[in-house]
């Protein structure tokens, strides 16, 4: 069953054409890859699905994003209300400057989740979620920055996940890491998608075949506009693809 369907997606950066008809279905409970070289579109594709990209200035975007049959770029929609439900993490773990338990606490408190909830209890509930709890129960008072970049990026992922969001959006989450502290947040994702639809942006195509069950390969057409090129099941993708272009990528002839 589709969670979110893309159809005849177009987004601009001024007069830019940044990505170009893409249609995509991304499946409820699964981990979608989208692989793809450097400037390609992979993560303004990604942002596109919770507006992201509003921020940028001259920016726009023609087609539709339907989330649960929905069109977030309808008129009238609560884009706080949307990143609550498709949360996402970043690149870099971007912990806020302040203890453990008040980043977890952050998003509870501002959509007013914790009232007639025990606050220790979600933020508890998030870090067992984010397989961070047993490390730092002792001292959730402990600043955040202290944390190693895999914890980081752990409660990272517990600060969303508090807002009970239905999708995660993943841009590169392991490419500051080391190897073990990646393995971490593979086996994590795995976990996750039991509850959460998630969406990843990876450069690492083992990582992709490792941990994703959908991939989208995305490549740049003649005018530099990014395209999805292809998009199947992973195993499809990485064993039988379709389009030369994908073997090609897949197996390093280019890219």
């Amino acid at each position: 069953m589709s969670k979110i369907s893309v159809k005849g997606l177009h987004f601009y950066y001024g007069n830019f054409l940044a990505l170009s008809n893409v249609n995509v279905e991304i499946q409820e409970r699964h981990i979608t890859a989208l692989i793809g070289p450097s400037g390609c579109g992979k993560s303004t594709f990604l942002r596109c699905l919770n507006r992201m990209n509003d921020t940028i200035p001259g920016t726009r975007l023609t087609g539709q994003v339907l989330l649960d049959g929905k069109d977030i770029y309808a008129p009238g929609t609560d884009v706080v209300a949307l990143r609550q439900r498709v949360g996402m993490v970043f690149q870099r773990p971007n912990p806020f400057p302040q203890s453990v338990f008040d980043n977890v606490a952050f998003g509870p408190r501002v959509l007013g989740l914790d009232k007639g909830n025990n606050l220790h209890d979600i933020v508890e509930e998030s870090l067992r979620g984010a397989d961070l709890w047993d490390e730092v129960k002792d001292n959730l008072a402990q600043d955040a920055l202290s944390l190693s970049l895999g914890q980081q990026q752990r409660l990272c992922i517990a600060r969303v996940i508090a807002v009970k969001p239905e999708v995660i959006l993943m841009d590169e989450p392991c490419s500051a890491l080391d190897p073990i502290a990646t393995l971490r947040i593979e086996e994590l994702m795995r976990r996750l998608k039991e509850q959460y639809t998630i969406v990843i942006v990876t450069h690492n195509m083992q990582q992709a075949a490792r941990v994703s069950d959908y991939t989208g390969f995305f490549w740049v057409d003649e005018r530099r506009s990014g395209m999805l090129v292809e998009y199947g099941l992973t195993t499809q993708i990485f064993t039988n693809p379709r389009d030369k272009r994908t073997e090609d990528y897949i197996t390093g002839r280019f890219g």
